[in-house]
């Protein structure tokens, strides 16, 4: 690809900190970012902000394709709409549904993923589920929960053949402690989720290594002056991860705030984006069954930015930290996309000046603008 540079704009880096300049793209990657005043093969429209493409850890889907039954058409999908959010990278999410069929989609999804695209770009697989707390399922089938055999453990690894695998898994259960020492020996992404435990349980959970607690508040005991929760100790450690989806609805702003002071870099906004298929309605700005469980969300990632800014009154430049550099940090690729800075990909997502999506950069290709 022919090298360009592109600008002139604020570049937020991807760790809080941001500067006035423009980025020279060389074979998709970023070769450098310059301060002063330089010939623009591509120059953006006064009040632009360039970031790192925005990467969502957490979405079930797309355009009514779940990953769980149609992997691949809604790898398609996502690939394109996602683009509209600012999103260039994303976990495919597989949620609790029959075993056999989860472990079929995640074949289909690993085998897929290193296809050429020219849009948003598949990391791996999430698995949410099904080794999860009954009392905390949630929108996850009771007949689909299982425990988390050695088994079921070497037929889930199995499946992944390239990039990142995550597991949402409910740490006290039966058998969880040797099936998390197992998957973190073998490189998995470790989160706890759906899940009863308590602070004790939680801090116990974090020193087993998982790293993650997933969609922080939801599907798990809340806060509360005289009880304990997993909560508490992932809001506390510094080293640990809180996913959030901050769509007003599954946590409300206030709450998003303190998770923003408490774990400042180690925010990671998420969609759990559920798209709308038979059974499911959109409600009170959510995904929700058709008993009123909560499915997921219908939010986008840039979405999820936005309302971060306006929960805590900090810039861009601040928030985007939680859709960039936090989430690449969390699964372990933040040595090739997350940040602005020499030698990652040059996958860019560019904000106007009201802070919606523009232009859209995925390894240095123009792949979307907003006209």
């Amino acid at each position: 690809m022919d090298g360009r540079t592109i600008g002139h704009a604020l570049l937020a880096i991807g760790d809080g900190t941001s500067h006035q300049g423009s980025i020279r793209i060389e074979n998709g990657l970023i070769e450098r970012l310059d301060d002063g005043p330089h010939h623009l093969d591509h120059e953006l429209p006064f009040g632009s902000t360039i970031t790192p493409g925005l990467i969502d850890l957490h979405v079930n889907g797309a355009a009514g394709h779940w990953f769980n039954r149609q992997p691949i058409d809604a790898m398609r999908r996502l690939s394109t709409s996602g683009l509209r959010g600012g999103l260039t990278a994303y976990l495919p999410t597989i949620i609790t549904g029959p075993w056999d069929q989860m472990l079929r989609a995640a074949s289909d999804v690993y085998r897929n993923m290193e296809l050429p695209s020219d849009g948003a770009r598949a990391l791996g697989v999430h698995f949410e589920g099904p080794f999860l707390s009954p009392e905390y399922r949630r929108f996850h089938p009771l007949e689909h929960l299982l425990t988390p055999t050695p088994a079921r453990i070497e037929a889930l690894l199995g499946t992944w053949t390239s990039g990142r695998c995550r597991v949402t898994m409910a740490p006290e259960m039966p058998e969880a402690a040797r099936a998390a020492a197992e998957l973190r020996r073998r490189g998995v992404i470790l989160s706890a989720g759906h899940t009863a435990a308590t602070f004790a349980e939680g801090l116990e959970a974090i020193e087993a290594g998982y790293r993650i607690l997933t969609h922080s508040f939801n599907a798990m005991p809340g806060l509360h002056h005289r009880a304990s929760s997993i909560l508490v100790a992932y809001m506390l450690d510094p080293a640990a991860f809180c996913e959030v989806i901050a769509d007003g609805a599954h946590v409300s702003p206030e709450h998003v705030a303190l998770l923003y002071r408490l774990k400042g870099l180690n925010l990671v906004l998420a969609t759990d984006a559920m798209p709308l298929t038979e059974g499911l309605v959109e409600d009170g700005g959510v995904v929700r069954d058709l008993d009123g469980v909560i499915a997921g969300s219908n939010l986008r990632p840039d979405e999820a930015v936005r309302n971060l800014m306006r929960a805590t009154g900090v810039s861009l430049a601040e928030t985007i930290a939680s859709a960039t550099w936090a989430p690449a940090r969390a699964i372990g690729l933040d040595s090739e996309i997350g940040m602005l800075r020499e030698g990652l990909r040059a996958d860019l997502a560019v904000w106007d000046r009201h802070n919606r999506i523009s232009h859209v950069f995925v390894g240095g290709k123009l792949v979307y603008t907003n006209d």
